[in-house]
């Protein structure tokens, strides 16, 4: 009977180590940033003014095709661990492509009418993809701003704004002015809209332009959104055109090559569910 109470000991003991090592895993990589989405992913884009009619087929045997219609301006989202074909008629010719996951892919306008698909979410040719437009939750809005500690005095640059709401939001809270900087017109067009939907029309400025060719001197502070290999592109910008001590706050991932100096590291569950994390760094 002592044995048997001593296995069972042993046995309960060894059960509770392992849930805690599962649990520490778990925070850490919760705090590491590794990733918003739940796994790869595949992004494809509609950039032009039609709607665009395409087919998703996985790589690997036995895929079933998906049909799609994508809007003018809207996105899809496609989970995928393989290879996906895409194919869409141009004309009367299929076009046919290879995705990979991970990667971002938009249909854009071509020569004389045409429907092209390009390697990258806004279809600009002279401007490097950093990121698909994700909205940013309100909540996690809301905590980059308390982390940057902004005031009336600050000038915050949001790197790929998107449709405005963290440059809108400082200025609305804090009396901030603010730089909103996107490579897509429809974005700047939602921003300024927002702006003056906002009341804060006066104190923030929307700019349709490539980030990697942005002056940042003037900034007090910068909010960021963007994939890891974006911010390793990015990275060199800041460290160049800031003034040491600016905050530069990123949503989700950290910033390669300044890991281990982020000052504030804070997790948001938001209202989509999923856990959001945001990092802060001092040039």
């Amino acid at each position: 009977m002592n044995k048997r109470r001593a296995a069972l000991a042993l046995s309960l003991a060894f059960l509770v180590v392992v849930v805690a090592f599962i649990v520490i895993l778990t925070a850490v990589q919760r705090r590491s940033g590794a990733a918003a989405i739940d796994g790869p992913e595949v992004t494809i884009r509609n950039t032009t003014a039609a709607e665009v009619s395409y087919t998703l087929t996985p790589l690997a045997d036995g895929g079933k095709a998906r049909r799609r219609k994508l809007a003018p301006g809207a996105m899809d989202r496609f989970p995928a661990m393989d290879p996906l074909v895409l194919s869409y008629m141009e004309r009367v010719l299929e076009l046919s492509f290879t995705l990979i996951p991970g990667k971002h892919y938009a249909f854009r306008p071509g020569k004389n009418g045409r429907v092209e698909f390009w390697d990258g979410s806004h279809g600009v040719p002279e401007a490097p993809d950093l990121a698909p437009f994700v909205v940013t939750p309100e909540e996690v809005v809301m905590r980059m701003l308390e982390v940057a500690q902004l005031d009336k005095d600050d000038v915050l640059y949001d790197l790929g704004c998107g449709d405005g709401r963290i440059v809108t939001a400082a200025a609305r809270i804090y009396g901030a002015r603010g730089v909103g900087i996107d490579i897509e017109p429809q974005r700047i067009e939602e921003s300024r809209a927002n702006a003056v939907r906002m009341g804060v029309e006066d104190l923030v400025e929307f700019r349709c332009q490539d980030v990697l060719k942005t002056d940042l001197s003037p900034a007090t502070a910068v909010a960021v959104y963007l994939l890891p290999e974006a911010l390793e592109l990015v990275r060199p910008k800041l460290e160049a055109e800031l003034k040491p001590g600016t905050p530069v706050v990123s949503h989700n991932y950290a910033i390669p090559g300044w890991v281990g100096k982020a000052k504030v590291i804070s997790a948001i569950t938001a209202e989509d569910g999923r856990e959001h994390t945001v990092f802060l760094y001092y040039r």
